[in-house]
């Protein structure tokens, strides 16, 4: 992210991810990467990655994340071509870490 320049905040806090998104969105957090136990779990990597206005999430690649959100951000990629490259994320595969 920080190569992208786009700034972020860690919400390592406890709760749901529910209550963290709501958070988030109180404070005007436009954005918001997931990475969760299929991130760690499967290759490629990947996360999901949250639009606070639709409040609708894609999975696309570790790697793209940080340029896209900077896209989105700076106004050159709209939600939109977003969701028309990668498909809505509906929920995780994976509900624990590997045993």
């Amino acid at each position: 992210m920080t190569k992208n320049n786009v700034s972020y905040k860690v919400d390592d806090s406890s709760g749901s991810i529910g209550r963290r998104y709501a958070r988030s969105d109180e404070i005007g957090v436009a954005f918001g990467i997931t990475i969760d136990f299929d991130t760690v779990n499967k290759t490629p990597q990947t996360a999901t990655l949250r639009d606070r206005d639709s409040m609708r999430q894609i999975r696309a690649e570790v790697a793209e994340l940080p340029a896209m959100v900077r896209d989105l951000s700076n106004g050159t990629l709209t939600w939109v071509e977003v969701e028309k490259k990668f498909p809505i994320f509906e929920g995780q595969e994976t509900s624990s870490k590997k045993e």
